[in-house]
């Protein structure tokens, strides 16, 4: 799934802004979701919850159809100037054949989402021209810290070049580089592998996340990844949090030994993900990754 070119951005999402809510993947819990909803209000969002939003089919969030007309109802109405999904799971990628692509590159908007929404984040870039946002999904609002909801408002609120640091840099490829953001969910990218939907890492510097995921799996993920070749022609690669996933000494030993043959630069420990703070990655723009300087610094805002 190769990106194009003439990404879309749009203006600055302001107070009193319409949000819709799409569950593309997993059913949620509602106390979280509310608790996650009166933050986006308390940021001075309307959060517009679509008929239906709470419906459940086995373990997805409703059934294709209904999930896909959600999706698409809130992308044809004028008024909603954000759609911030509800949480990850599993799902998303069953929705990939069926999403309009016309619709959406008519109507685009500001796209939010993370975990296994990473397939419809890297699908918006690709075939939407679209700008889309790795950030916390409405359940984990409720628990976001104080530099995560500020790292959202300065995002989408503000025309500015956004620059994350790493807090604890670990550099497993010296050097820098400079391309447009692509990837997310590392168990998601791998699922993605093989289908006409994989990202174009091609000149990317590649975004890696995941959850609750042991050491060995993230080896076997990564190794299929690199077996693939799909690294072979990307920029760099950026890590953020492996929440959950074990002690940090063997994670970081699983990464230096998958990741540190690679020609590319490649730097551990940028602050976002699944766990807190969890920072907002634009994905689809041009940033540049330095491990001298512990930083992916986009070059573009992400807003206009």
């Amino acid at each position: 799934m190769s990106p194009v070119n003439h990404i879309k951005r749009l203006p600055c999402l302001r107070a009193g802004d319409r949000i819709g809510v799409a569950a593309p993947a997993s059913p949620f819990d509602r106390e979280r979701f509310g608790a996650g909803v009166k933050t986006l209000e308390e940021m001075g969002f309307e959060v517009v919850c679509p008929k239906g939003i709470y419906s459940r089919h086995e373990y997805l969030a409703g059934t294709d159809v209904h999930r896909l007309a959600i999706i698409h109802s809130l992308f044809a109405d004028k008024t909603i100037k954000a759609i911030w999904c509800a949480r990850g799971g599993y799902g998303s990628m069953r929705l990939l054949p069926h999403l309009d692509v016309k619709l959406i590159r008519e109507n685009p908007k500001v796209f939010i989402g993370c975990s296994d929404i990473t397939a419809v984040l890297n699908f918006l870039h690709a075939r939407c021209s679209m700008v889309s946002f790795h950030g916390p999904m409405i359940i984990s609002l409720s628990r976001a810290d104080e530099r995560s909801i500020d790292s959202l408002k300065s995002a989408l609120t503000e025309k500015q070049l956004i620059t994350i640091l790493a807090d604890t840099p670990v550099t497993y490829v010296s050097g820098y580089s400079t391309g447009p953001v692509s990837g997310g969910n590392l168990s998601t990218l791998s699922h993605l592998l093989g289908t006409p939907y994989f990202p174009d890492f091609s000149g990317s510097i590649v975004f890696i996340e995941d959850v609750g995921e042991k050491p060995y799996r993230i080896d076997r993920m990564l190794t299929q990844l690199i077996l693939s070749g799909c690294f072979n022609h990307a920029a760099g690669i950026c890590l953020g949090s492996f929440h959950n996933c074990g002690e940090k000494e063997k994670i970081h030993q699983v990464l230096m030994e998958r990741l540190s043959s690679l020609s590319i630069p490649v730097l551990a420990g940028f602050p976002a993900g699944h766990d807190m703070p969890s920072l907002v990655v634009p994905i689809g723009l041009v940033a540049r990754l330095d491990t001298a300087a512990g930083s992916l610094s986009y070059l573009e805002s992400a807003m206009l």
